[in-house]
């Protein structure tokens, strides 16, 4: 269960921090040339927009989180597990942001979703085997010291 819930605050402070971000620069505006006052005025506008500082905490948040899954899990189970971000993230840049998103791009989310469904299976699977597995591991195991 905990592992359940790393994985979707993983997913949360994500989605919400690239929407914060993306929010935050668009009010921000680009870089209007490359010289030293333009890029100093910039960074200040950037570092003083409240949706960029909230993204930015939100993708720490994320980040710390990130870390600790993989500190318990598999990459190559995390990995999958937390790519539901792109769903969000569309479906939220879609709401939140008014992106016009489109159908191929849709379609891609859906091709993710069921990679994601069959990475969690084999995960769920995995775990029968090994709880089958650890009593015959250990009776081997006694076997063997005798």
């Amino acid at each position: 269960m905990r592992n359940f819930v790393v994985l979707s605050l993983i997913v949360v402070f994500q989605v919400l921090g690239n929407v914060s971000l993306s929010r935050g620069m668009r009010h921000v505006g680009g870089l209007e040339a490359v010289t030293a006052p333009a890029v100093f005025a910039f960074c200040l506008r950037t570092v003083s927009e409240p949706w960029v500082l909230i993204g930015v905490a939100l993708l720490i948040a994320f980040f710390i989180m990130y870390l600790t899954a993989l500190s318990r899990l598999d990459l190559s189970y995390v990995l999958p597990m937390t790519a539901s971000t792109y769903i969000l993230t569309a479906l939220f840049a879609r709401l939140i942001l008014g992106e016009t998103i489109a159908s191929n791009r849709w379609l891609g989310t859906i091709v993710v979703s069921i990679g994601i469904l069959l990475v969690g299976h084999s995960e769920h699977r995995k775990n029968k085997t090994a709880r089958h597995a650890v009593p015959v591991l250990a009776e081997e195991a006694e076997e063997v010291a005798q």
